[in-house]
């Protein structure tokens, strides 16, 4: 049986509407105010619980340091990128980019942390550490103005 002559034209219609609708477009997702702090809040806490396991135990050797803070700037990037996939309402748009750009920076610290343990420079290690906890009271404030419990709290996470 012959197909009517619109049917082709619909189907690739169809297909052309759902590639874009399937990430053919901006992955980003736009939140409310509201959304935002349960949204971020749960990446937080999903965070956190990674950085519970990951640090259970101290690392006994610089080449376990390196390891375990490799774990953790995957981690963060993870979670950076979750974060970042958010679209915060306009008016919470510029804290949120400063929010951002902290945790990024925390990978940064974190890479000179990684770098240090395995050239076993425990100078340089201690260093970093002590750069990303002395940034993070700056991180907290930038997360409890937007209204985010979870990633404002002290508990250690990026």
């Amino acid at each position: 049986m012959p197909r009517p002559r619109w049917i082709a034209p619909v189907l690739v219609s169809i297909a052309a509407l759902l590639a874009v609708g399937c990430g053919g477009g901006d992955s980003k997702s736009s939140v409310t105010a509201a959304e935002l702090v349960q949204k971020a809040d749960a990446i937080c806490r999903s965070e956190r619980a990674s950085f519970a396991r990951i640090q259970a135990h101290p690392p006994p050797n610089a080449s376990v340091a390196a390891d375990q803070t490799d774990e953790l700037i995957k981690v963060t990037r993870d979670a950076n990128t979750q974060l970042g996939d958010l679209r915060p309402p306009e008016q919470l748009q510029a804290g949120y980019d400063r929010y951002l750009a902290a945790r990024d920076r925390v990978i940064d610290q974190m890479n000179r942390g990684k770098n240090a343990a395995e050239d076993q420079n425990s100078a340089a290690y201690g260093a970093a550490q002590a750069a990303v906890a002395r940034d993070a009271p700056q991180r907290r404030k930038l997360a409890r103005a937007l209204g985010l419990k979870v990633c404002s709290s002290s508990r250690a996470s990026a």
